[in-house]
């Protein structure tokens, strides 16, 4: 009796069953997901997202999408994971008020590797900790301690940037205006060469963000890794440093982000870790930055466009005579 074409059969027959019941499988998976497509292979949709942020159109990629598929929820593929996108204020009212019930905070995985270096750095149990922090330093009453501080930088800033030039580019002034800013008010630093310390990296990371995760010398992803890096180390000597002014007297240390981290404890008394501590910090620094920004070109572009908008906001700022001196 010939064994090798019964075997040839059964193998065949195994394969077969297999075939259907992922084909099965996929296909109730699929029905299970919010409408949508997943793009390329490995790099999604990342190519089109970071085209349409180019441009300055980042809300085209949102909003074609919600025209095709849905205006409440669609699903995607950026920087190698899967997404579902919602969209309005039903979808954000859902994200913010059901966070540990329905929702967590999360990283992709490329990102949480220029943030926190690797998976493994990164607990979600500080970060939530870290999170609940930066809501209690821009209470109101925390924000009328630095309202000064921001309007003395401010004042400088047009004083050294603004003031000796007939034009002006905004955007790119008020990136670097609100990237000292968060260092001042994130970790009290004030030497600009300190400060460009971090911003030089910085602009690797944030370039390397919104790149097709490839860790590979010479691309932006790659050169985000090495810039995160950097930004971690410079963090935790801060932190060393933070650490040996606190042991010594705490009266006269910063009341900053980076000291309220230092001396919080999660629910069992154990202070946080510093490596969580650091890339949290660097998380908000990129949060912070092209929103802020991106807000205050906006406001300065319509405030060009509409003098007498300008003529009111003039007569009612407290730093009118720095503009004024500026502009005439």
């Amino acid at each position: 009796m010939d064994i090798l074409p019964n075997l040839l059969h059964i193998v065949v027959l195994s394969i077969s069953f297999c075939l259907v019941f992922l084909i099965l499988r996929h296909k109730s998976t699929r029905s299970k997901l919010p409408p949508g497509k997943k793009g390329w292979p490995i790099i999604g949709e990342t190519l089109e997202f970071g085209t349409a942020g180019q441009r300055g159109t980042p809300e085209i990629f949102i909003r074609e999408r919600m025209i095709k598929y849905s205006q409440d929820l669609f699903q995607t593929s950026l920087f190698g994971e899967n997404l579902a996108v919602l969209c309005g204020a039903s979808g954000n009212k859902f994200l913010f008020s059901n966070e540990k019930k329905y929702v967590t905070a999360w990283w992709p995985r490329s990102i949480q590797k220029v943030v926190f270096e690797s998976e493994e750095s990164y607990d979600n149990n500080d970060s939530t900790k870290l999170r609940s922090l930066v809501v209690e330093f821009l209470k109101p009453e925390a924000l009328q301690h630095f309202i000064p501080i921001m309007d003395s930088m401010a004042k400088e800033h047009l004083e050294m940037d603004w003031c000796p030039y007939k034009q002006v580019k905004i955007l790119s002034l008020s990136l670097k205006f609100t990237f000292a800013l968060a260092c001042r008010l994130f970790m009290s630093i004030t030497d600009p060469n300190h400060v460009t310390t971090f911003s030089d990296p910085f602009n690797l990371v944030k370039a390397g963000t919104v790149s097709v995760p490839i860790n590979i010398p010479g691309t932006a992803y790659n050169r985000a890794l090495k810039g995160g890096k950097v930004i971690r180390e410079e963090i935790l000597a801060l932190i060393k440093e933070r650490k040996k002014e606190l042991a010594e007297n705490k009266g006269t240390v910063a009341h900053d982000l980076l000291t309220r981290t230092l001396l919080a404890s999660d629910e069992n008394g154990r202070a946080l870790d510093e490596i969580a501590i650091a890339g949290n910090i660097l998380g908000l620094l990129i949060a912070s930055h092209d929103t802020t920004s991106s807000a205050i070109t906006s406001v300065l572009k319509h405030l060009a466009e509409f003098p007498h908008v300008y003529n009111l906001v003039l007569q009612g700022t407290s730093s009118k005579h720095a503009i004024y001196n500026c502009y005439g």
